[in-house]
């Protein structure tokens, strides 16, 4: 089955591809990326992700990530969010002083869309066409 993933119940393919910015569009995170790049794959093994391909940016970042169905994608990029903000600030006491004086290091929101192996036009069809 390739790229798929086996459950006890079920079988998966969920990639989404990711992106956000810093806090007021900063444009610092060279300063980091290597740091961040090492907090990502982290958290993507605390909660069985793998990322497919990451960019970080100066001031965004974008994530290829597949997961398993029970994360929603907003909880996904609260865990990456979340994670890497927390450290890269306590790491970082100079960067949060000179451009983060508020708290966090990213935007509240993000963009997320879904990749997979059939086009929307496909599966329309299918579901249409196939006598069930």
């Amino acid at each position: 089955m390739g790229d798929y993933r086996s459950h006890a119940h079920s079988v998966s393919l969920c990639k989404y591809h990711f992106v956000w910015c810093s806090k007021y569009r900063h444009g610092m995170l060279e300063l980091v990326r290597d740091e961040l790049a090492e907090l990502f794959q982290g958290t993507a093994e605390q909660f069985g992700h793998e990322i497919v391909s990451v960019e970080i940016a100066t001031d965004h970042v974008h994530l290829f990530v597949e997961a398993d169905p029970k994360w929603s994608p907003a909880e996904i990029a609260k865990q990456f969010k979340g994670c890497s903000s927390r450290m890269i600030l306590k790491r970082h006491a100079e960067i949060k002083q000179q451009y983060f004086w508020g708290s966090g290091l990213w935007k509240d929101g993000y963009y997320v869309g879904t990749t997979g192996a059939v086009s929307e036009d496909v599966v329309r069809r299918y579901i249409e066409e196939t006598e069930h």
